[in-house]
């Protein structure tokens, strides 16, 4: 067991703050790859309060091991517009192509807007291994990748107290591997994952976000396997265009979940709004207690009349408990296949924008628990075997027009009817 004392560096073996020279950068320890490309480190603790400063700050190529070192940012806000982007004002900075391995250290931010661990930069790489990470003040992320960076995190606890901090951030095509990490996230929009522009991908993590989302995702990927998570705020999940302005370029998001035991516990599992999302279910466990579990629609992101959500999900091996709700300008290709379950209806009622189209793969079941409007409806099977799967004594009504091989015709299922619009 690691039992030795951290040092206090003092300026009599290092300066206090030394300058980076290609960027302007500061950092108590500035490693610059252009003088040694190998550095290694151990067993110290290093201090930075200077506002736009880092504790450490790795740049120009080098190759940096860090061990149990204890990293603190305790003043020195900054107000710079892209200062997540350049990382500028995180506890550890690595960018310029860089290669920072950091094992069983302790990274502390109590300055606003100071993140965590922050790497930037085509080429830069950083990795955390069995080390702790925790942010207190608002708007500090504990980890950010960006800039084409990449971050893998490996068996590290994180945490993070105040609002607008996120546990994992990526964006500007950053991007993250997360493994057994474990943490929580106490603020206001304090999501466990957001992805802006990049993605994350993270297995086997215990995580919980209690006034906010697991992931908000804003164009780019968040793919999670296996992992015990849980939302206390807003909807599991959101996937949204944050720019209120969009119009011509609607964001995009990608959102993949396999294995997960998913809690939330206010709101819906999935919220799609002035956004498209591609949507992958398969074998969660999902306890949400919200009779609506998916929400496609306009709210308070992008302008009016334009920032509907509009949503491709895919369910294979999943149930779903609970409604769909598609309003009046949001559109829906929903496909069930290899025994998926829908136990609810898809509700909203049919307007000339509004597009929900379903597809049933062979061995899916759809248990309506009350009317609804859709736009199509095809069957992977012959039509009366594909009937069949749809269960409850409810009213179906589609669009004929959208519906040629139905004939316009009303057909029984499995115990409600098919049922064309007039």
């Amino acid at each position: 067991m690691f039992k030795r004392s951290f040092l206090i560096i003092v300026s009599a073996v290092m300066p206090a703050v030394m300058f980076a020279q290609v960027s302007g950068y500061r950092a108590t320890y500035f490693v610059d790859g252009n003088e040694e490309k190998d550095q290694y480190r151990s067993h110290v603790s290093l201090e930075s309060y200077e506002s736009g400063s880092s504790a450490v700050y790795a740049t120009n190529g080098v190759h940096l091991v860090l061990t149990r070192m204890r990293l603190n940012k305790t003043s020195g806000t900054v107000n710079d517009a892209d200062r997540r982007e350049t990382g500028k004002n995180s506890v550890v900075l690595a960018d310029g192509g860089s290669n920072v391995i950091m094992e069983f250290c302790e990274v502390n931010s109590h300055a606003q807007a100071a993140d965590g661990v922050s790497a930037s930069g085509e080429g830069t790489k950083v990795t955390l291994q069995e080390g702790s990470i925790s942010t207190s003040r608002v708007g500090a992320a504990a980890v950010n990748a960006t800039n084409k960076s990449k971050v893998i995190v490996q068996k590290t606890t994180v945490n993070t107290y105040s609002n607008q901090s996120p546990a994992f951030y990526a964006c500007k095509d950053g991007t993250m591997e997360i493994t057994e990490a474990k943490g929580d996230n106490t603020g206001q929009a304090a999501s466990s994952f957001y992805v802006s522009t990049g993605s994350i991908k993270a297995e086997k993590c215990e995580l919980s976000s209690a006034k906010w989302t697991i992931g908000s995702l804003d164009e780019g990927l968040l793919e999670l396997t296996g992992n015990k998570l849980k939302a206390g705020g807003v909807c599991g999940f959101l996937v949204y265009g944050a720019d209120g302005k969009q119009r011509e370029w609607r964001s995009t998001g990608t959102l993949v979940l396999d294995k997960n035991e998913i809690t939330v516990t206010e709101g819906p599992l999935i919220f799609v709004t002035n956004a498209g999302g591609t949507i992958f279910l398969s074998r969660n466990k999902i306890i949400c207690k919200n009779d609506e579990i998916i929400s496609i629609k306009a709210d308070e992101w992008g302008p009016k009349g334009y920032n509907q959500g509009d949503a491709t999900i895919d369910l294979e091996k999943q149930t779903l408990n609970g409604d769909i709700y598609v309003d009046s300008i949001s559109s829906l290709t929903l496909t069930l296949k290899n025994s998926a379950k829908l136990n609810g209806s898809i509700t909203g009622g049919a307007t000339d924008r509004r597009a929900v189209k379903v597809f049933m793969k062979k061995g899916a079941k759809w248990n309506l628990k009350g009317e609804c409007y859709i736009s199509s409806i095809s069957f992977e099977q012959p039509l009366e075997k594909g009937l069949k799967q749809l269960k409850g004594k409810h009213v179906i009504y589609y669009d004929p027009a959208a519906n040629a091989d139905l004939g316009g015709k009303e057909y029984k299922t499995g115990g409600g009817v098919l049922r064309p619009m007039k």
